[in-house]
């Protein structure tokens, strides 16, 4: 079994990419880890985290992959780029504990591929240096799916990050925001410069760690959360009383009062609204008024 190279230099990188005919493709958001610190910065915080069972989106040349397999991880990788599959698949062959898939992560079922591949006993953490022009419409299927792992380290745009986070009144508080605090808690771990990546993107890059939180709401009544978070935030410069008669205007005359009993001004902003004052809200009308 032939050691695995060091997929962090850039001088390796390229000579891996010239020998399989591969180049970044710019239209997959290819920017690869090309710097050893950064990749073990990740495998640490995941590490932080018990459990050897890791999906992996995006693994690229293998830079977190390598680190993953050498810390005793049962690792599914799951890449789109066909060339990249195929040099992985190189690079692991003889090494069971890693499986390399072509995936279009965009359109995973994710708790039947965690089914699937480790059993429904065995708790799953998700890592990805995600390509930033996935990254919304990723993380919004993952919380779709009510976040269905022990945890999550995701390398993202650095503004991509903060949305994550952000708290009601802040500037990036929205709609992701609010579902992500939902289903997660969520923790910035440390920002990643636009230089440490081959090609260099034009944006900085930032760290977060996700873990799973208790729900607020019965499965039946996240459907309407979701409707009223993601309505609300579409027009976020009306009142939320104002966003809630377009979204749900054959209650407009109980409105005051629903809002009022859900602890809302209605004269408020949606950004100014807390996540459990959106659930009780959600809560009350699918209970009461649907």
């Amino acid at each position: 079994m032939s050691e695995l190279p060091d997929v962090t230099s850039p001088r390796v990188l390229r000579e891996l990419f010239k020998e399989h005919h591969l180049s970044p493709r710019r239209q997959w958001g290819q920017n690869f880890l090309v710097d050893a610190n950064v990749a073990h910065k990740i495998a640490a915080a995941l590490a932080a985290v018990p459990g050897k069972a890791a999906i992996e989106i995006g693994p690229g040349a293998g830079a977190l992959t390598l680190l993953l397999y050498k810390d005793g991880y049962q690792v599914l990788a799951l890449e789109i780029d066909r060339g990249l599959v195929h040099l992985l698949n190189t690079l692991f062959a003889g090494r069971a504990e890693v499986t390399v898939q072509q995936v279009d992560a965009l359109k995973v079922n994710w708790r039947e591929l965690i089914r699937e591949y480790f059993g429904s006993d065995l708790e799953v953490k998700l890592v990805s240096n995600l390509p930033y022009v996935i990254s919304g419409p990723f993380l919004f299927s993952i919380l779709k799916e009510q976040f269905p792992f022990k945890a999550a380290v995701l390398m993202l745009q650095k503004e991509v990050a903060r949305r994550l986070v952000a708290a009601p009144g802040d500037p990036d508080y929205g709609a992701l925001s609010v579902l992500c605090c939902y289903y997660t808690q969520g923790k910035v771990l440390f920002d990643v410069s636009s230089n440490v990546f081959w090609p260099k993107p034009k944006v900085g890059s930032a760290v977060i760690l996700l873990k799973p939180r208790s729900r607020l709401l019965a499965l039946g009544e996240e459907p309407l959360f979701w409707t009223i978070v993601q309505g609300v935030f579409q027009q976020r410069r009306k009142t939320i009383f104002n966003n809630m008669v377009r979204l749900l205007p054959a209650l407009r005359d109980q409105l005051t009062d629903l809002l009022t009993e859900s602890g809302i001004d209605p004269v408020s902003r949606p950004e100014e609204i807390e996540v459990e004052q959106f659930a009780k809200l959600s809560q009350i009308i699918y209970n009461n008024h649907q």
